[in-house]
């Protein structure tokens, strides 16, 4: 990885599409209430972004967040939290 956020210039933007996550998004759907955002973010360490997306409307000043597929960030919750029955 190269940089962080927008200033990751290896990584293409992405739009929306559910199956892509922020960490944010992340924490929204696997986190609350018992796993803290600190844990969900310890998580996007442990597996590679596939893209950034715009995290303001376009043609406004801001950052781009990195973006990972969300079986990728299912797959890390469960081997983490030994949720995963497989």
């Amino acid at each position: 990885m190269t940089g962080r956020g927008w200033r990751a210039p290896d990584l293409p933007v992405v739009g929306k599409d559910p199956k892509l996550w922020t960490v944010a998004e992340a924490a929204v759907r696997l986190g609350p209430p018992d796993v803290p955002i600190s844990e969900i973010r310890l998580l996007a360490r442990r597996i590679t972004p596939v893209g950034k997306r715009r995290t303001v409307a376009s043609g406004k000043a801001g950052r781009c967040a990195r973006v990972y597929r969300a079986v990728d960030f299912i797959k890390a919750y469960d081997r983490l939290y030994g949720t995963d029955q497989a």
